[in-house]
Formats: structure tokens, C-alpha cells, sequence
């Protein structure tokens, strides 16, 4: 019982130990006729009604383990709130945002579907932030939108795919500790084709650009996996006794 007991522990040990760090990324869409993104007004979504299709690259946070790449589709949706316009010298301004998951959009923020439609992976931001450097009535033609965990902000993962414990990922386990994520906008233009986008305020008219992703989570294992390495434990020290 002893050795069966401490098998058990160990293996639960290992599996606290295996989270850690999940590095996620894209370079951009694999569709060279359509955008990565698109928006208009207050609300920024994937350019695609039937999601961006793009190669997801997943890492252990630069350990050992080699890059796993996915074949998926991108959907997003987040709403912004301007925040203000910050002069940046040269007649230029910086144009601030505030970024939370989109009212229509309940599954979170953004998220990636494999080919049957499944989501792989999904996240929620809540007060992150949008900024677009240009004119004082209009934007230019990059931005970016990032979000981290701290006191008053969240980003929070949801991992749908299957256990991969060398990657800290387990089916069905939700992001704990410090997660963030990151997205560039590029190539950014209007309706017309023509670079950047006016201003109403400090809402913009629609428009259309190409974009990036770097994101970062820590998962821990949900308690069903838990309760599965506690079962193998118990059948290795069975095996070992018998």
C-alpha cells in the first residue's frame, strides 16, 4: 500500500509539474485573396464569415518539446471603446482603446476551430487595449491590440483539444496565472482600398487589414485528468507488487 501510495503521488507531482508555460502563434492567414481582420465602428472580428484559415503554432514556452502545428480557422470578435488620442509629435496621433469580447460573440474573444468545426482553442480578453498610430482624424496603416492579466484586466484560455502534458495542455482546462495575448494589425486600409481609415470622432469608418498572433497561457489539469494519473498510479503499483 505504501508503494502504491507514493507511485500515486508521484505521479499527480509530475503532472503539477508538467504545467507551465503554452506559447500560441500565427504569422498570418493562409488565404492569399482575403484579410486577416475587418471592422467598423466599435467592433473588430476575423475578415471571414467562415473564419480565416491559418496554421496555429503551439510550444512549450521554449522547452525541449518540438512545435506542434494545427491546420484552423480563426474567429474573432472584440468591441472597443475609445480612450483617447494621444499627440505623438510630427503631426501625428496615437489613437487609444479599450477591448473586451464582443456582445455576439459567446464562445469568447477569439478562438480556433479544426476542420470538423470542433474548437481547439478559445479565449476571453477583458479590458485590453487597442492603439492605432496616424493623423488626428484618421488611423494609419498598423495597430495593435494586447491584453495580459493583472488587478483590473483578464485573459483566460480554454484548451479543447486532447492531453498534452510535455505542452502544460489538458482537455478541457481553463488558463490560470499570468496569460496574455497580442495581435498586430498591417496593410491596414479602407473600404476603398486606399491606406489608413477616417475618423468620426474617434470611430472609424470600415476597414480591412492583414495581422498577426503571439499569445501565452499556464494550464493546470483539470481534476478528471487528475483523478486518471491518480488510477494509472495505483495500477503501475499494482503491476510493480504483482
Amino acid at each position: 500500500m505504501k508503494t502504491m501510495t507514493i507511485g500515486m503521488i508521484a505521479l499527480v507531482l509530475g503532472a503539477g509539474a508538467a504545467q507551465g508555460v503554452t506559447t500560441f502563434s500565427f504569422a498570418s492567414d493562409s488565404d492569399n485573396t482575403s484579410f486577416t481582420w475587418q471592422g467598423a465602428g466599435n467592433t473588430i472580428q476575423n475578415a471571414n464569415s467562415d473564419g480565416n484559415h491559418l496554421t496555429l503554432v503551439i510550444d512549450d514556452g521554449n522547452g525541449p518539446a518540438p512545435a506542434l502545428t494545427y491546420d484552423v480557422s480563426f474567429f474573432a470578435g472584440f468591441s472597443i471603446a475609445s480612450t483617447g488620442s494621444i499627440p505623438a509629435g510630427g503631426g501625428r496621433f496615437l489613437h487609444t482603446y479599450g477591448v473586451n469580447a464582443s456582445a455576439n460573440e459567446a464562445a469568447g474573444s477569439f478562438e480556433f476551430r479544426l476542420a470538423n468545426g470542433d474548437t481547439l482553442l478559445s479565449a476571453t480578453i477583458v479590458a485590453g487595449s487597442f492603439s492605432a498610430l496616424g493623423t488626428q482624424g484618421a488611423w494609419g496603416t498598423a495597430a495593435g491590440l494586447a491584453a495580459t492579466d493583472n488587478a483590473t484586466a483578464h485573459v483566460e484560455y480554454v484548451w479543447n483539444g486532447p492531453d498534452l502534458p510535455a505542452y502544460g495542455l489538458f482537455h478541457g482546462a481553463h488558463s490560470q496565472g499570468i496569460d496574455d495575448a497580442a495581435f498586430t494589425f498591417t496593410f491596414l486600409q479602407n473600404a476603398a482600398g486606399a491606406p489608413g481609415v477616417g475618423l468620426d470622432g474617434e470611430v472609424p469608418g470600415q476597414w480591412f487589414a492583414e495581422g498577426s498572433y503571439s499569445g501565452t497561457a499556464n494550464f493546470v489539469p483539470a481534476p478528471g485528468a487528475m483523478a486518471l494519473l491518480g488510477l494509472g498510479g495505483l495500477a503501475m503499483a499494482r503491476r510493480r507488487r504483482a
